[in-house]
């Protein structure tokens, strides 16, 4: 829903510029879960790319995207390896629950 928000109608080279990293990000993971909506979404990118509404760094982060799908987002890993993770035993964390609604924040 994520990426689809950022693509939908008319997107800024930001908008274009955060989906590919995040989609290089969780690229393998989705590819897994859902393949048809990671079809869907390069098939939106594609389309920007034809459309040519976006600017030349947009474009040019889109067809890295693409090599990158193409190779099967094999530099993204879906998780990291453990001894890459600093890990906090769970008597030693501390949790804050906020909503985005919540009367303190501003």
């Amino acid at each position: 829903q994520l990426l689809t928000i950022l693509l939908d109608g008319d997107p800024t080279d930001d908008s274009v510029d955060v989906a590919v990293g995040y989609m290089c990000i969780v690229g393998r993971q989705l590819t897994e879960v859902s393949p048809a909506g990671v079809h869907a979404v390069m098939e939106r990118f594609r389309g920007l790319l034809h459309e040519g509404i976006i600017g030349r760094r947009g474009q040019y982060r889109i067809e890295t995207l693409l090599k990158i799908k193409r190779g099967g987002f094999v530099d993204y890993p879906t998780l990291p390896d453990e001894e890459h993770l600093d890990l906090v035993e769970r008597e030693d964390q501390i949790t804050f629950e906020l909503g985005l609604d919540d009367e303190g924040l501003s």
